[in-house]
């Protein structure tokens, strides 16, 4: 039986899912970006909003006009769920503040700190707190829009899946959500079955369940991590709704670290069990957008890239 070392876990993780410019680029990003981050008449940053060590969020809004509600977004980081943090997005609030939106930005707690389940916590309590609060920041609670990045859109997903299904979350079911206007997801893993292929960089011989799931089991000691799995398990036309009537999926065929059927099989899978959720899919093939073209791109201002995101979450 082959041993796995903890080391190599996260080794394996940095290398399949590390979902940033690189922690290089983030550390500059971050340090020309900070002073962002003082401007209180802009963000409002590091509000508690849990219990977990990094449950620590940033709201993005106009100060000077928090009379008039807008719309909310919530945007969850990417980062393979061992690292990522709220700071290396401060360009996606900031454009998101500036198209009439609040925009939060939730940390959630990584590993080895926290298991999945941890970090499925944060995110729904990201979101009760956004419902209960967001009006003192100018944000309409009726008018909220989910929004995942990479690790940020599995989590984002399997968050609203269990709290849909009822499915214990560190031995408790979680209280519904409140009403949601829709889900964005943008290059989230959602299959971990489908990581076959790249189990190949670290062995020659094919794995049945899928070396990436094996190892986040081992991390999470559940089999309630794939999002696209769990919707197996039910029969046709069971859910209503997972909570909102829309979601809209987004990824790239140049996309080297998701695989590219990873979002179509939970597409099928969602169309399955609940005919009346309205799907839009965004496959953006032959253009070279790789993993993190789009939001790195949003993060560091490109015009073009945050007009397409807009248009994307707008959708």
């Amino acid at each position: 039986m082959k041993i796995i070392s903890l080391s190599s876990i996260i080794l394996i993780l940095i290398t399949v899912l590390n979902v940033s410019a690189g922690p290089i680029e983030d550390y500059i990003y971050v340090q020309k970006n900070m002073n962002i981050i003082r401007k209180k008449e802009i963000v409002e940053p590091n509000i508690i909003f849990n219990q977990s060590t990094k449950s620590k969020m940033d709201v993005y809004y106009d100060k000077k006009d928090i009379q008039n509600l807008k719309p909310v977004v919530i945007f969850s980081h990417g980062g393979g769920w061992i690292s990522g943090d709220k700071n290396n997005f401060i360009g996606v609030g900031t454009y998101l503040r500036e198209q009439g939106y609040v925009a939060v930005l939730p940390n959630y707690i990584l590993f080895p700190q926290g298991k999945v389940d941890d970090m499925v916590d944060d995110i729904y309590q990201s979101i009760q707190w956004t419902y209960n609060n967001i009006s003192k920041y100018g944000g309409n609670k009726n008018k909220i829009i989910l929004v995942g990045y990479s690790a940020g859109a599995h989590l984002t997903a399997l968050t609203t899946i269990k709290v849909t299904l009822g499915i214990k979350n560190k031995n408790k079911i979680l209280a519904p959500l409140p009403k949601i206007q829709k889900m964005v997801l943008f290059n989230g893993p959602y299959d971990f079955d489908d990581f076959d292929s790249i189990s190949k960089l670290f062995t020659q011989n094919e794995i049945n369940n899928g070396i990436i799931q094996n190892i986040v089991k081992a991390l999470v000691n559940s089999d309630d991590i794939s999002p696209t799995n769990i919707l197996k398990k039910y029969p046709d036309n069971s859910v209503s709704n997972f909570g909102f009537p829309k979601i809209t999926f987004y990824w790239a065929d140049k996309d080297n670290l998701i695989p590219v059927n990873s979002a179509p099989n939970l597409i099928t899978q969602i169309r399955r069990v609940s005919p009346s959720t309205e799907i839009n899919s965004i496959f953006n093939e032959g253009n070279g957008f790789d993993h993190a073209t789009l939001l790195i791109g949003v993060r560091d201002g490109k015009p073009e890239m945050q007009k397409m995101f807009l248009e994307i979450v707008e959708m």
